[in-house]
């Protein structure tokens, strides 16, 4: 009897401890599929009401993923349904992962954000030559909006209309959203790397983060072509960016559900960037002047939303990508059609209202971005 009353005590003590183990591992299980619910109810809503084909949706916390599913199909003319591997075009969340790109080299002491763009490149007009790294990537540069055909013009065609242009306003008054300040930023990995924008993006970001089908006119079979509505039907609108143009920086990626994940982990786990160096990217300009380099940001009480969205009729594609830092929150959103009334970044700030009681940002958040035309 003396030895079976501990006995029991300990059998109890298990039991109890089997129960609580239970408990704790149902919690995020039941939280899971509440926020699935959520999620799902949004998309549902946002498919019918806007006839948006395919969407990709994931949401990771703390590194791991915490949601991702796809709904449709690739194309309308194609009964194939969306996966994790379906290749979609992001628009201007390129500048997002063109700037993880430009932080490496400032990480390896390559790159200062604040030293003058003459100190690294020649040619350009002699306004331009004291407007810095972080100025270019912030939109906060001033130069003129330039109007060259992206794609199949060259950079130094399109660049030599500037001589004839004024500033837009002088470098850091203000922000404005500027396509060409990321073309510019991408023939700046060109001249610091000697290796062509795509090369480098692919050697020093897509592969060590274990992004496999991320580029452009990536070889896959899976892919989504984007989507615009023409006298009452669905248009599919494949991309019109080619490798080696100068656009690519600015608007002209595409990427998977998959490799979105494997870059927001990358992230997370302080795989490509140190932790300083993230919060360097995530920075605001000032405190009057919200963009961070390559990124925007809100405030939502007291926490930092960094965002970026992206598409455009030009790829028939809209995409959008919220950090919330302080909580290891990544939020990626993408249709595979423009024009829409509902837009990725209104699911994704649903997202993390619904969610994880984060506000939503003021309307207008996101104007200007995704001027893929």
């Amino acid at each position: 009897m003396i030895l079976f009353i501990p006995f029991l005590a300990i059998a109890r003590s298990r039991c109890l401890w089997g129960i609580v183990c239970l408990m704790t591992l149902a919690v995020p299980a039941t939280a899971q599929n509440d926020v699935g619910r959520k999620v799902d109810k949004m998309i549902n809503k946002a498919m019918t009401d806007e006839g948006i084909p395919g969407v990709a949706v994931a949401i990771i916390r703390d590194g791991n993923v915490l949601f991702k599913k796809t709904y449709g199909i690739r194309s309308v003319n194609s009964t194939a349904t969306a996966d994790e591997q379906t290749v979609f075009s992001i628009g201007s969340v390129s500048k997002a992962f063109t700037a993880v790109g430009l932080m490496l080299l400032v990480q390896e002491n390559k790159l200062a954000l604040d030293d003058p763009i003459k100190k690294y490149m020649k040619g350009l007009p002699g306004d331009w030559q004291s407007i810095t790294i972080r100025q270019f990537m912030t939109h906060t540069s001033g130069i003129p909006e330039l109007k060259g055909d992206k794609d199949n013009g060259s950079f130094e065609n399109t660049l030599s209309q500037a001589g004839k242009m004024k500033m837009a306003f002088r470098p850091g008054a203000r922000q404005q959203y500027n396509n060409f300040n990321f073309a510019v930023m991408g023939k700046l990995i060109e001249t610091i790397t000697g290796m062509d924008y795509l090369s480098f993006m692919q050697k020093r970001v897509f592969k060590p983060a274990g992004m496999v089908s991320t580029g452009v006119r990536p070889v896959s079979n899976d892919v989504s072509t984007g989507h615009l509505e023409k006298n009452g039907k669905l248009a599919p609108v494949e991309t019109h960016f080619n490798k080696g143009d100068y656009g690519l920086p600015s608007g002209g990626l595409q990427t998977t559900l998959a490799d979105f994940i494997q870059l927001s982990q990358a992230l997370y786990k302080q795989q490509l960037l140190r932790k300083d160096i993230l919060a360097t990217m995530w920075t605001p300009y000032s405190a009057t002047l919200s963009n961070t380099p390559g990124w925007h940001s809100r405030m939502a009480g007291n926490e930092l939303i960094i965002h970026k969205g992206g598409g455009g009729t030009g790829i028939g594609s809209v995409c959008d990508y919220k950090i919330v830092p302080s909580r290891n929150l990544y939020v990626m959103v993408m249709f595979n059609k423009a024009r829409n009334k509902i837009s990725p970044s209104d699911i994704s700030d649903d997202i993390m209202l619904q969610c994880f009681n984060i506000p939503r940002g003021p309307k207008g958040e996101n104007e200007g971005e995704g001027r893929e035309k």
